[in-house]
């Protein structure tokens, strides 16, 4: 028996195997260029937010920070007092910016008892009216004067009662909503 060795010459030449490597190399490294970016671009996480709520015989609603998993600062933050159909309260000033709400050309939000540091913050404690509720159904208090919303915190939300003329009742919640990614981070449910 004779051996005969065949010689194909129709393989790939080695150029086009290194070109076809290289086109190989590129799409892959596009892919999970694309890929990896896609985890950089979700934005800032919002903070999660604990609250309590405790209810006063004269018509007010004490919504208290309880635990707040990272501490951002107050002009990141707005809240909205909500119905029981979970409509936006609308009627005087019931929604806006902790620290930043801005109503007639005037900044408004920080509880008029504030005596902390921040010089923005105290020249806005003079512009709260120190109401029934009837004007500001909710006021807020930056209890250990950091300007962050921390534990401690506090949000008083007007009803209707002994020293309080404000919207709320039983079966309304003040949300508190992260600005940078829109993200609601806790809520007092009013009982």
């Amino acid at each position: 028996m004779e051996q005969r060795i065949v010689k194909n010459d129709e393989g790939v030449s080695p150029v086009i195997a290194v070109i076809l490597m290289v086109a190989i190399t590129v799409v892959l490294a596009a892919v999970l260029y694309v890929w990896a970016a896609s985890f950089l671009e979700q934005g800032e996480s919002a903070p999660i937010a604990t609250f309590t709520v405790e209810t006063s015989s004269s018509g007010e609603y004490y919504v208290k920070v309880i635990k707040v998993s990272k501490q951002e600062d107050l002009a990141g933050f707005k809240y909205y007092l909500k119905d029981e159909t979970g409509s936006t309260y609308v009627g005087g000033n019931g929604f806006g910016e902790i620290a930043m709400q801005v109503i007639a050309g005037e900044e408004h939000g920080i509880e008029n008892t504030y005596n902390g540091d921040d010089p923005v913050l105290e020249s806005r404690k003079n512009n709260v009216s120190a109401d029934d509720g009837s004007e500001f159904p909710v006021h807020f208090n930056d209890n250990d004067r950091d300007g962050k919303l921390s534990a401690g915190d506090q949000f008083t939300v007007y009803g209707t009662g002994n020293s309080a003329n404000g919207p709320a009742s039983s079966g309304w919640k003040l949300d508190i909503q992260f600005d940078a990614s829109g993200d609601i981070v806790g809520w007092g449910e009013i009982n």
